[in-house]
């Protein structure tokens, strides 16, 4: 079992929500701020937070996907609305094509992966590993290109976790974009511009064979944080 946090109270409408790779459920309880009526549910996803006691070896988009899983059956929730960031975005794809008796409905925030392992745009994150830090020169450039996303990266150089980066960069959470189609739940897919780490073509991507979606483009979120902040809690609860 993994650590897990609630917002709101348990008689409001659950929802599930992932967070991001590097980042932990703090992530998530910090920005779904105004969702009323909401009983808002947010894992600690192994090597993140407080769930560190797992073997990395284990670590993979289906993994993480059955853990969520065992969340919800450890506290009764048969069905669920069920969202994520991030990687968090994967997770809840993997869940939906294999568990989708499971989901309501999809947010998907930012996402990251397609169906090809070690994405280009995440390769900086996984290379982490190799310790050069600061002083990786494509972390340099993107300092000098765009300071607020390095900024976000740069917590993880003093990480003690970073095993789960290269992991699950090196995974996907499905095996094809087709698949995707197979998802009937109404779906949200929100995107936001100026972000190396989220690029639009990913969101477009999905948004393109989901059946039952909706997308919108945020404020840019590392450099808006504000205004992306007041859009995002009013688009979720619009659509839900």
């Amino acid at each position: 079992m993994i650590t897990y946090q609630t917002l709101g109270s348990a008689d409001g409408t659950p929802l599930v929500f992932i967070h991001g790779l590097g980042a932990g459920k703090k992530q998530i309880s910090s920005a779904l701020t105004n969702l009323p009526g909401r009983w808002l549910i947010t894992p600690n996803m192994p090597g993140h937070g407080d769930s560190t006691d797992i073997d990395p070896a284990l670590f993979s988009f289906d993994f993480f996907a059955d853990l969520v899983i065992e969340v919800m059956d450890h506290l009764g929730i048969e069905k669920t609305d069920l969202g994520g960031l991030s990687m968090g975005s994967g997770i809840s794809l993997n869940i939906a094509l294999r568990y989708s008796e499971r989901v309501k409905k999809l947010i998907l925030l930012r996402p990251s992966w397609l169906d090809s392992p070690r994405p280009d745009h995440l390769e900086l994150v996984a290379r982490v590993t190799t310790g050069m830090g600061a002083n990786d020169p494509d972390f340099q450039a993107l300092a000098g290109r765009n300071p607020p996303v390095a900024a976000s990266i740069a917590p993880l150089f003093d990480s003690p976790d970073i095993a789960v980066l290269e992991k699950m960069w090196s995974d996907s959470p499905f095996d094809s974009l087709n698949s995707l189609k197979k998802i009937a739940v109404p779906s949200l897919v929100l995107s936001s511009p100026r972000d190396d780490l989220h690029p639009q073509e990913v969101a477009d991507a999905i948004s393109g064979v989901l059946p039952n979606v909706k997308s919108a483009i945020l404020p840019a979120r590392y450099h808006e944080p504000e205004s992306y902040h007041l859009e995002l809690n009013k688009q979720i609860s619009q659509f839900l």
